[in-house]
């Protein structure tokens, strides 16, 4: 597997806001496998107990209640609603009146359908008047939207571009296959619900908000098949019997390339003067909890400098990142001057993407 051309944007650009949004209140490991059990008869409890120490997922969000072996979101918490949520959580923390974005992109890989895509419900809720577009893409589509934002947004004066990311994946899971499907079992502890969302703006010398910095994208080369994929509901399969679309999880192709991409990543700020031994805070794609402690015995990072965000969502797909650099600006200690490096990467397609956060 061989990285192709990387595509670096040199420039800074303001981050005006950023905020985040989850259904429901959150659901601990135990929880999640009681409810389970109660529903299918299946035993749960000592599995999932033992398989969520080894995932470091403590607790996550979920749009559906395990009330029936197939659901769909709850109301309110459809993909498009949490997507909006984040987005006005954002322009209320940028102080932007409604329908001041000169574009709103959206990213994901579960949208409430298939057509029209869910910028266009975003937009409604949100009174986005302008272009909106959608990204189908899952954990580097925020890598792909900056790359957008950052040429949209390259002249002073610029209008902002809304960017939020969402996922609701919950639904894509049918408790009867932990039976028969161990790769579930990945799929059912793993995961969380949920969206967030930036603000991105044109860099404003007088500006005393963050600055992302080198936003970068790379696509391997020679790539293995895909670590995770949702096949049924496309061209290629566009019927299918009854039942539950699952994803299909190569957790154990995921794990022996993941580490790859963070890598690709890695030199790639490192090349424009960005290294990680000298970042307040490294920020990889949020697979796990239990990636954290696992990234910084790695590369010999001390373990409280890696965010371990995922241990309290779940792996948010498409959200991910953002959702992270909300908690790491919720942490960030007032007038610290700091970076944080966030190191994307996505094995569905085999594709890494990050930037440089600096604080003021």
């Amino acid at each position: 597997m061989q990285a192709g051309r990387l595509r670096m944007e040199t420039g800074r650009r303001c981050l005006l806001g950023w905020g985040s949004a989850y259904p429901g209140e959150p659901v601990s490991t135990a929880q999640l496998c009681q409810k389970v059990q109660d529903l299918t008869g299946l035993s749960t409890l000592r599995k999932g107990q033992w398989m969520a120490a080894r995932l470091g997922v403590q607790n996550r969000h979920l749009c559906r209640d395990f009330l029936h072996t197939q659901e769909v979101p709850r109301p309110g918490a459809r993909n498009p609603q949490l997507a909006a949520a984040a987005l006005q959580q954002a322009m209320d923390r940028a102080a932007l009146p409604v329908d001041t974005l000169g574009y709103l992109i959206s990213h994901t890989s579960t949208p409430a359908q298939l057509l029209p895509a869910g910028s266009a419900e975003i937009a409604r809720l949100t009174g986005h008047t302008g272009a909106h577009m959608e990204l189908r893409q899952a954990c580097t589509g925020f890598a792909n939207a900056l790359q957008i934002a950052f040429a949209m947004t390259a002249q002073p004066g610029s209008a902002p571009v809304g960017i939020v990311g969402v996922e609701t994946g919950s639904v894509f899971f049918d408790p009867l296959n932990l039976a028969s499907d161990t790769a579930q079992w990945v799929n059912f502890l793993q995961m969380g619900d949920g969206a967030a969302a930036v603000i991105i703006g044109p860099d404003d010398a007088e500006s005393s908000q963050p600055r992302i910095a080198h936003a970068y994208f790379g696509q391997c080369q020679n790539a293995p098949a895909p670590g995770l994929c949702l096949r049924p509901g496309g061209s290629d399969a566009s019927f299918f019997e009854g039942g539950v679309l699952n994803f299909e999880h190569d957790y154990t192709g995921v794990q022996q390339h993941g580490l790859a991409l963070l890598a690709q990543g890695r030199r790639a700020l490192e090349d424009v003067g960005y290294s990680l031994t000298d970042a307040d805070w490294v920020v990889p794609h949020q697979a796990s909890g239990a990636l954290a402690p696992w990234l910084a015995k790695q590369w010999h990072l001390p373990v409280e400098r890696v965010c371990a965000h995922a241990a309290q969502v779940g792996n948010l797909g498409s959200a991910s990142i953002w959702a992270a650099l909300g908690h790491v600006l919720d942490h960030a200690r007032p007038q610290q001057s700091a970076a944080a490096l966030f190191l994307g990467a996505e094995a569905t397609q085999y594709s890494f993407g990050g930037f440089a956060l600096e604080l003021p």
